[in-house]
């Protein structure tokens, strides 16, 4: 992993505590109770499973910082970052750029490859000419109502 922080923790060895799973069927995603079939069909949910696609290749890292909120992304929110995903257009990237660690989107502006914030206050940043080393894709975003 590149660097030492210690905002970065190695996404393995985990402990895997499966958690129940249940599916909830219709338009808005409740419609009423569970059928009591679901109780015999036994159903459980390991998040790693769900969201470490390469596990000697991801790591977590902690959001901090506004420039991300108007993507979803909160100061405070877990990210899983996978660098064994090439990043395409669009993704979310963490990256060492110019001596600093970032979290941003990676797009065109102005027809150029730049790191871009949600917010209006922090400009694009071009990677033309920049000293920037990837770290990896944002896989995943853990954002936690009750904090």
């Amino acid at each position: 992993m590149p660097g030492q922080s210690s905002h970065f923790t190695p996404a393995l060895p985990l402990t895997s505590q499966p958690l129940p799973y249940l599916t909830f069927l219709g338009r808005a995603g409740f419609s009423g109770f569970p059928s009591p079939a679901q109780d015999y069909e036994p159903r459980t949910l390991d998040l790693n499973v769900r969201l470490v696609k390469n596990p000697t290749e991801t790591f977590y890292v902690t959001a901090t910082g506004d420039s991300m909120e108007g993507w979803g992304i909160y100061d405070g929110d877990l990210l899983i970052v996978d660098r064994g995903v090439k990043p395409r257009l669009g993704h979310f990237l963490v990256a060492m750029f110019e001596g600093e660690v970032l979290i941003k989107r990676y797009a065109l502006h102005q027809g150029f490859p730049h790191l871009c914030s949600a917010h209006p206050d922090y400009p694009p940043l071009p990677l033309e000419g920049s000293d920037c080393q990837l770290w990896g894709v944002v896989r995943a975003v853990v954002h936690e109502y009750l904090r």
